[in-house]
């Protein structure tokens, strides 16, 4: 006996939802875990996560379909759970990636039955909530916080999946189809199509830096992207027998505009609204297509324990993707990291294409029901509603005495403390204990894997009160920032140019009103290690240069360079810019000792504080000074 529709499509959908929220919180864990346990065990440990999910053909033989159930949607249930009651540790991150490359395989197990269409509108609606519910807490990820809220939106998610699962358990087995390794291929699908909806396409943060939107706008544009997607399955305009050949030709142009919006050499600006909106119908068409195939009933051909390992490969393609990008912006790859995003689209068009003339009949068409489809999907701007009236909305601190100005430069380290914990609301409370009017943060995330796609910038401009002026480094949701308080009166952004495929540097300005005149501020953050002397010098100079010495000016950040540095010495000499610390105070700024963060001030600027206050919110320490702005 086949279960109603309703309890399998919220089995999926919830399912679906749970995964994505568990993919992102991982990454600021595992990242943890590599700073502290060293590449090499982290490779490992990532290593076996990629492999769980060719566990599930084991599972299924000697624990039946309930086992593999259980051990898949029932485990990621139990992990989303365990995540809310203790936070995010990086055995959870561990577990949690493990099991979700199980439940891939289980998922294709509780849909059987459904077509191709049904799964995918599912799946979609799923992701389609979960944003939604982000967007209630400005993307900031509930399983990082406390309270009523975030706990009952954990205890919704949790109380209708079980429940769901209960059903399906208590409806017994659906026969299994005999399947070809062809047929299985199109389970693999879902990998990279949930890939590119963490990473791009579900991301309210990353259309938002990318496309320089608001992050209302940005929710909008992915609320219609998601409602023309299920109105587009709902009507039933697929064709039974869909060429190979259109599903490439789709596949490819998802793959193309993935990678031009999504990377180090990405586009920005308005020209991301149409990728994200058309992203979302093709990724949507092209898992109906591809997952036909491994959900029918009927067929001949071998073991349905096939599907299985088609899925695992499913599961090894989202870490495929998702981890080299994340390593990306740390560490240089051999190719540039747009193209990881350009394979996920080509990935999903070619395994669509290989089961795209299997599998059963698509529903007929029904204008009536995809209108129906594509308005339900408006009620998921009531997440927008809630951000602009319940997200956190500071005061800007005053000036600690009229006519002096607080300025801060923080390395925020993507606002992961130094046990590995998302925590903007710690680093709020840094800048708030300086009661600085100007921040110049440093490794601010919009968007950003490491920082589990959260928009911390904007989040922190909510919360301080402040105006923010974002400048993009590395893939575009991981650079350089301003937060302040005073009137802004022009702002700029650069990027250094680099000769290899590693990550792009970058800086940011802004040109601040203070009283009956102007200061300028600068934030930026060069290249790390000791082979890197020549790159920070060739950063520095382009920083000099788009600087070209305007008076009243302070330029800080993470200069990754020790008191006496060639690279400093070059930043100084010669130039008006001298650094504040007074005294030569070379008090560490990092929680390994080290002095790499600087403020520089040229003429017209009087330092009378200056400070290094000790903070477990990043591995970094801010560096605060008080400042005189002379006319």
């Amino acid at each position: 006996m086949v279960p109603q529709g309703p309890a399998r499509l919220a089995l999926i959908a919830v399912t679906v939802a749970v995964l994505a929220q568990t993919l992102r919180f991982s990454p600021p864990q595992l990242d943890h875990f590599a700073d502290e346990a060293g590449t090499a065990a982290a490779a490992l440990g990532v290593l076996v996560v990629c492999l769980a999910g060719f566990a599930a053909p084991l599972i299924r033989r000697y624990a039946g379909f309930r086992g593999l159930l259980l051990a898949g949607i029932g485990g990621l249930f139990a992990v989303r759970l365990i995540a809310q009651a203790i936070e995010p540790r990086t055995w959870l991150a561990f577990a949690g990636t493990a099991i979700g490359m199980i439940a891939v395989a289980a998922l294709y197990e509780g849909a059987r039955g459904l077509s191709g269409v049904g799964f995918a509108t599912a799946t979609v609606a799923g992701l389609s909530i979960d944003t939604a519910v982000r967007m209630c807490f400005a993307t900031w990820d509930p399983v990082w916080r406390s309270g009523v809220g975030p706990w009952a939106a954990c205890l919704v998610f949790v109380g209708v999946g079980v429940a769901a699962l209960y059903r399906e358990l208590a409806s017994g087995p659906v026969a299994a189809p005999g399947i070809s390794w062809r047929d299985a291929l199109g389970a693999a699908a879902f990998g990279p199509f949930l890939a590119l909806q963490v990473l791009v396409l579900s991301s309210p943060a990353f259309v938002a830096s990318s496309g320089w939107r608001s992050l209302t706008v940005a929710h909008i544009v992915i609320v219609a992207g998601q409602g023309l997607a299920l109105a587009f399955l709902a009507s039933g305009l697929a064709v039974r027998a869909v060429p190979g050949g259109v599903c490439v030709l789709g596949g490819t142009v998802l793959g193309v505009g993935a990678g031009a919006v999504a990377g180090t050499y990405a586009i920005s600006g308005v020209e991301i609204v149409p990728i994200v909106i058309v992203g979302q119908v093709l990724s949507a068409w092209l898992l109906a297509v591809a997952c036909r195939a491994p959900l029918r009933r009927a067929g001949t051909g071998g073991p349905v324990w096939r599907i299985d390992a088609g899925a695992a490969l499913g599961g090894l393609l989202i870490v495929v993707v998702l981890v080299p990008y994340q390593v990306s912006a740390v560490s240089p790859l051999p190719f540039p990291n747009n193209l990881l995003p350009g394979l996920a689209g080509i990935l999903l068009g070619a395994l669509a294409a290989i089961a795209a003339a299997r599998g059963g009949p698509l529903p007929a068409r029904a204008p009536l029901r995809a209108l129906t489809a594509g308005t339900a999907a408006l009620g998921l701007l009531a997440g927008t509603l809630v951000f602009t009236v319940a997200a956190p909305d500071g005061k800007a601190q005053a000036a600690p005495v009229p006519g002096q100005v607080r300025v801060l430069s923080y390395n925020i380290h993507d606002a992961v403390d130094q046990s590995g914990r998302l925590d903007p609301e710690g680093v709020a409370r840094v800048i708030e204990g300086q009661r600085a009017q100007v921040v110049l943060l440093q490794e601010a995330g919009r968007g950003s894997l490491l920082s589990g796609t959260a928009d911390v910038g904007v989040w922190l401009s909510r919360r301080l009160g402040m105006t923010l002026i974002w400048g993009p480094a590395a893939d575009g949701q991981f650079g350089n920032a301003i937060l302040t308080s005073l009137p802004v009166r022009s702002s700029g952004t650069g990027r250094m140019s680099r000769g290899d495929w590693s990550q792009i540097r970058g800086y940011v300005w802004a040109r601040l009103g203070v009283g009956g005149t102007t200061m300028d501020v600068w934030s930026t953050h060069l290249e790390g290690g000791e082979g890197q002397a020549e790159e920070r010098a060739r950063s520095i100079a382009v920083l000099l240069r788009a600087w070209g010495g305007a008076p009243r000016t302070l330029i800080g950040g993470d200069f990754n360079a020790e008191p006496g540095s060639p690279e400093l010495v070059a930043l100084t000499e010669g130039t008006e810019l001298r650094s504040a610390a007074i005294g030569d105070d070379s008090s560490p700024t990092r929680s390994d000792g080290a002095h790499v963060d600087w403020i520089f001030g040229s003429d017209g600027v009087l330092v009378t504080e200056y400070d290094v206050p000790v903070s477990d919110a990043s591995d970094h320490y801010p560096v605060a000074v008080t400042v005189r702005i002379g006319r």
